[in-house]
């Protein structure tokens, strides 16, 4: 009897142990295999590893190697075979050198979000969902170090320190520190009309356009560190390599990396006019495959929704693609596609002028404008600065047209009696108006609105003259200063 027992609570055990192994089993044979497959059979998947032992060990150091091609190649960018990313009716959404593939998302410029559903060739079609509110972001006068750590978990070097610890940092002299740090994948990337040429094999002119932002940061008291690490060639395994370099900057504690390229596109799609300046929007990418894309999406969101208030138009939209773009490492590093290879090198480095004024607002509460704590409006809005600019010129009109006729009177003594003796006559006590009736209140009106006319165009003369002296003045202050 002992022994039938021990036979059936043996056999109980075994199956105990072997369930699990087989639910196992079974959970990673039922996983859906079909976006896997569609991605084979549009010869999408190309794997990148070969038998070098070297290469396996960097796929399970770094889970995340891209198997995928992300990007236009060389003959595919010369031959102008960009992707078109278009909606159901046919519409063009936005033209890119990046491969788009079912899945992937799009927000536009106008904050509407789109899903690709369908890939034929070069063109990807996209279903509308919604039109996204972008809420203007919680300015802060403190460093976001703090945000960084409490988001990646990584609250210091050696991850000791408290959430109190790092608070009290903030009621340091020394903090906030204001660091900022830039790299790029893809150094060879270039500017046709600036460098000649999309690709030299070395620094090319993204690492220009990369200097243009460290410059514009420093001016506003920003510490940035700039690197300049090669990962070339330009190819799949370019992230690979710049993962190294991205965890180097990791090292010194920065508010946000950003990892800055340029787009395959033509010139109409990026080309944009701020204010005066013609220079390129920018867009933002983001990983599907980074484990935080939440979080990276949310900042990408909240960057592009403070931009859209300072600079309407600059921000082209936010890409989420297939990718991970080593933004898993950290949930504030953006990757900037600023402008594409048909677009000057200068008009580049123009926008990312413009983006530091977002970028110093967005992490550090560093205002645009000259009085600080006042957030600058829209130049749509009644309280922008064009309107403050008209209302200063309309004040300016009134002052020098009451100067003039001021100095008229003075230099016409009798001109004064003549005009006090018109009004008299006709709007007095017994004036011409009252006297004959309906009649003559008619003539005097009409009087009244030709002389009204008369003195508007010569204030509106007046007033364009003044406007023009006013944008001289301006260009020169603005020559100025650079």
């Amino acid at each position: 009897m002992l022994s039938k027992f021990l036979k059936y609570l043996l056999l109980l055990a075994l199956l105990i142990l072997i369930c699990p192994a087989g639910a196992g089993k079974a959970e990673i044979s039922q996983e859906n295999p079909s976006a896997i497959q569609s991605l084979a059979e549009e010869k999408l998947l190309m794997p990148v590893l070969d038998k070098d032992s070297t290469r396996e060990k960097e796929k399970e150091t770094y889970p995340f190697t891209e198997t995928l091609l992300t990007e236009l190649e060389e003959e595919e960018i010369i031959g102008e075979k960009y992707f078109r990313l278009v909606d159901g009716e046919g519409r063009i959404i936005t033209t890119t050198g990046r491969r788009i593939r079912p899945g992937d998302r799009y927000l536009d410029e106008k904050n509407r979000l789109y899903e690709v559903y369908k890939v034929k060739d070069y063109v990807a079609t996209a279903r509308y969902i919604r039109t996204e509110k972008l809420k203007k972001p919680t300015l802060r006068k403190t460093s976001s170090s703090l945000l960084i750590n409490m988001v990646t978990g990584k609250f210091n070097r050696d991850r000791k320190a408290s959430y109190q610890d790092l608070a009290q940092n903030e009621e340091n002299e020394e903090w906030p520190r204001k660091l900022v740090a830039i790299y790029h994948t893809h150094n060879a990337e270039s500017y046709v009309p600036s460098d000649g040429t999309h690709s030299i094999y070395g620094r090319g002119g993204i690492h220009q356009v990369g200097a243009a932002l460290k410059d514009a940061l420093e001016e506003k008291k920003i510490d940035v560190i700039h690197s300049e690490n090669m990962h070339l060639p330009h190819d799949r395994g370019a992230y690979r390599r710049s993962r190294n370099t991205a965890l180097e900057l990791l090292q010194q504690n920065p508010d946000v990396i950003f990892d800055l390229h340029r787009d395959a596109a033509p010139r109409d799609a990026y080309a944009v006019q701020v204010k005066d300046d013609w220079v390129t929007k920018i867009q933002f990418v983001v990983g599907r495959q980074n484990p935080a894309s939440v979080v990276t999406r949310r900042f990408a969101y909240d960057l592009k929704g403070l931009a859209d208030e300072v600079y309407p138009g600059l921000i082209k939209g936010i890409f989420m693609g297939w990718g991970n773009y080593n933004q898993d490492l950290t949930p504030l590093q953006l990757l900037l596609e600023v402008g594409g290879h048909q677009n000057s090198r200068d008009a580049a480095e123009e926008s990312m002028t413009l983006f530091a004024d977002a970028v110093a607002l967005y992490f550090y509460g560093i205002p645009v404008g000259e009085e600080e704590g006042v957030f600058p409006p829209r130049a749509d809005k009644r309280d922008a600065a064009g309107g403050a600019v008209t209302g200063t010129i309309a004040v300016i009109i009134l002052l020098v047209a009451a100067a003039l006729g001021g100095f008229y009177f003075v230099n016409n003594p009798g001109a004064w009696e003549r005009f006090k003796e018109q009004i008299k006559l006709y709007l007095g006590r017994n004036g011409l108006a009252w006297k004959e009736g309906y009649h003559n209140l008619l003539l005097t009106m009409k009087s009244i609105v030709s002389g009204t006319r008369a003195i508007l165009v010569y204030l509106l003369m007046l007033g364009q003259l003044i406007r023009a002296l006013f944008h001289s003045i301006r260009r020169r202050l603005k020559k100025g200063l650079k």
